[in-house]
C-alpha cells in the first residue's frame, strides 16, 4: 500500500489522500514489441501508483504495462469517473464520486480531459443528451442480484435500448426484448435457475456444423475489452469490470448477465413446428438454464454474446446457440435476427444460430435443379 501526501495536476488542487494501488494491472507475460520472455525488473513509483517493470530478454527493452505510459491517474480512476459521467452524473459530481470512493481529489476539468482522450472507448456520450432528457439518473440503468446457485448482477440499460429502439426504425421490431428486460427483475423465475441442473455451458459439440461459418471481425468489442482488461490484475473480476463499463459507456450493449432459460415445450416447438435440428432431449419439467455475460443491439441485429479469455481457444457455438434459441422463445423475435458472439481482448469470432439449427435440403434443391436441366 502507498500511503503519502498526494499532489494533483494543478498546483492550486493541493491535493491530499490515500490510494491502493500496487499491482493493480494485468501482469505481463510476452514482449508486446517482439513477443519475446520477460522477467520483473523492480517496480517504477509513480505520483498515485506503483508499477510492476518488466525486462525483455530478446529485444533489451524495459516495459511497462503500455496503458500505464504518460499517465499521471492509474486507469481504474479513470474508467471509475467516465462511467460516473456516463450515469448521468454532472462532471462536478463524477469528481465528487470517484474522489470520496479512491481519496484523490480530481476536479471537472480533469475528467473533461479524459472524456475527450478516451471518447473512442465511450461512444454512449452521443446518446447522453437524449437519455438525459428522459431519465433520471437512478432511472438508466435496472439493477438487481439473482441468487441462482450463484449471483448473478443483472442489469439492463433501459434508457440505452430505448434510444437504440427509437433512432432506427428496423430496431423497433425489438420492442419485445424490452418488454422481457423490463419484467426480468420482477418475474424471473429464480427457483427454476436455483434447482436446474442442466446448464447451457455444460452443452458442448451437440449440434452438427456443417453449414455454420465463423466469422472472425475486428470488432469494437476487443478494443474495449483491450483497454479495460489492462486495468484489472485479479482475474476473477475481469467479467465483472468489462460488462458494467461495457453498459455504461458503449453505445450497443443493453444487459449484462441476463438469464435464459428453455424447456421441453420449446425443444418440441423447434423440432415440429419449425423443423429446427435440435438435438437436446429434456423431460418435462426440466429446464436448461444460463446467463448471457452481454446483449447488444446492432445493425438491425441482436447478439447474445459471451466474454471468453483465450476466446481463440474456446469454440462456445453450442452454448451461445441455446442462449439464441431461449431469448428467440422469451421474446417471439424470430432466430433469423440473432447472432451470436464471443471474443476477448485480441480475438471476436460471430456466427448466425439459425444456420446451426435448420438445415437446407440439398437433396432437395439438387433434385429441383436436375428436374429444370432435362426440362431444357
Amino acid at each position: 500500500m502507498i500511503q503519502e501526501k498526494l499532489i494533483g495536476e494543478n498546483k492550486e488542487n493541493n491535493v491530499e489522500g490515500k490510494i491502493e494501488f500496487s499491482g493493480s494491472y494485468k501482469i505481463l507475460t510476452h514482449c508486446p514489441y517482439c513477443g519475446g520472455n520477460i522477467v520483473k525488473r523492480g517496480i517504477r513509483k509513480k505520483k498515485f501508483e506503483e508499477i510492476q517493470v518488466y525486462y525483455c530478454k530478446i529485444c533489451n527493452k524495459k516495459l511497462t504495462p503500455l496503458i500505464t505510459k504518460h499517465k499521471t491517474y492509474p486507469l481504474k480512476i479513470i474508467m471509475d469517473a467516465l462511467t460516473n459521467y456516463n450515469r448521468l452524473n454532472t462532471l462536478e459530481q463524477s469528481a465528487e464520486k470517484t474522489a470520496e470512493k479512491y481519496g484523490i481529489k480530481i476536479t471537472p476539468p480533469i475528467i473533461l480531459k479524459w472524456l475527450k482522450e478516451y471518447e473512442q472507448y465511450i461512444p454512449f456520450l452521443r446518446m447522453r443528451e437524449f437519455a438525459a432528457k428522459k431519465y433520471e439518473k437512478k432511472d438508466i440503468i435496472e439493477e438487481s442480484k439473482l441468487f441462482h446457485q450463484q449471483i448473478y448482477n443483472f442489469k439492463y440499460h433501459r434508457a440505452k435500448l430505448d434510444l437504440i429502439l427509437n433512432e432506427e426504425f428496423r430496431h423497433y421490431r425489438f420492442k419485445p426484448l424490452q418488454e422481457f428486460l423490463e419484467l426480468v427483475t420482477a418475474e424471473c423465475p429464480n427457483q427454476i435457475f436455483q434447482n436446474s441442473n442442466k446448464r447451457a455451458s455444460e452443452y458442448k459439440n451437440i449440434f452438427n456444423l456443417d453449414q455454420v461459418k465463423v466469422t472472425p471481425k475486428n470488432n469494437a468489442a476487443v478494443k474495449t475489452a483491450n483497454f479495460v482488461t489492462q486495468a484489472i490484475s485479479n482475474n476473477k473480476l475481469r467479467h465483472q469490470v468489462l460488462q458494467d463499463f461495457m453498459l455504461s459507456n458503449d453505445s450497443v450493449t443493453v444487459a449484462v448477465e441476463t438469464p435464459l432459460l428453455m424447456n421441453s415445450d420449446d425443444i418440441r416447438h423447434y423440432r415440429h413446428e419449425l423443423n429446427y435440428d435440435v438435438p437436446i432431449e429434456l423431460k418435462d419439467g426440466e429446464y436448461i438454464t444460463g446467463h448471457a455475460d452481454l446483449i447488444q443491439v446492432r445493425n438491425g441485429t441482436i447478439y447474445p454474446m459471451d466474454y471468453k479469455p483465450s476466446a481463440e481457444k474456446e469454440n462456445p457455438i453450442a452454448q451461445l446457440t441455446i442462449y439464441a434459441l431461449a431469448l428467440s422463445r422469451l421474446t417471439g423475435i424470430r432466430l433469423y435476427h440473432m447472432k451470436c458472439a464471443w471474443f476477448d481482448e485480441n480475438n471476436y469470432f460471430e456466427f448466425f444460430p439459425l444456420h446451426v439449427v435448420y438445415k437446407l435440403k440439398k437433396k432437395k434443391w439438387a433434385d429441383k435443379k436436375q428436374k429444370k436441366l432435362s426440362v431444357e
